[in-house]
């Protein structure tokens, strides 16, 4: 399996965790099938299931609960959260709090978040 280090990502994570986490996203923020926030989307004028088709992505291990506790998703929880606060996307107040308890002040403070 193949890992890669992502900024604001202290060890380097699976491929599969930021296929997952990339698809989880579009389903959540799309606007009429894609997720328009997300550079590559734009650039390729092409959604994120489209691209994960290409290479063939499926998913081993289902769905990850994004406001949950399972260390098994971590990864896939990070790279979602860090990409919503990233592209600013929209967060509820339940996701708002499970971010401010996740994550430390001066972590936050990179993206204009507050406590």
């Amino acid at each position: 399996m193949d890992y890669i280090q992502l900024p604001h990502m202290d060890n380097p994570v699976s491929v599969f965790d930021i296929c997952q986490a990339h698809r989880q996203l579009e389903s959540d923020y799309n606007t009429e099938g894609m997720l328009w926030e997300r550079p590559s989307n734009r650039r390729r004028n092409s959604s994120t299931s489209c691209q994960l088709a290409r290479m063939r992505y499926s998913s081993p291990y289902g769905w990850v609960d994004i406001i949950g506790d399972d260390p098994e998703g971590d990864d896939v929880r990070d790279i979602y959260l860090i990409n919503v606060l990233k592209w600013e996307l929209p967060m509820d107040d339940e996701m708002l709090a499970f971010v401010q308890e996740r994550y430390t002040e001066n972590f936050l403070a990179k993206f204009g978040v507050v406590k």
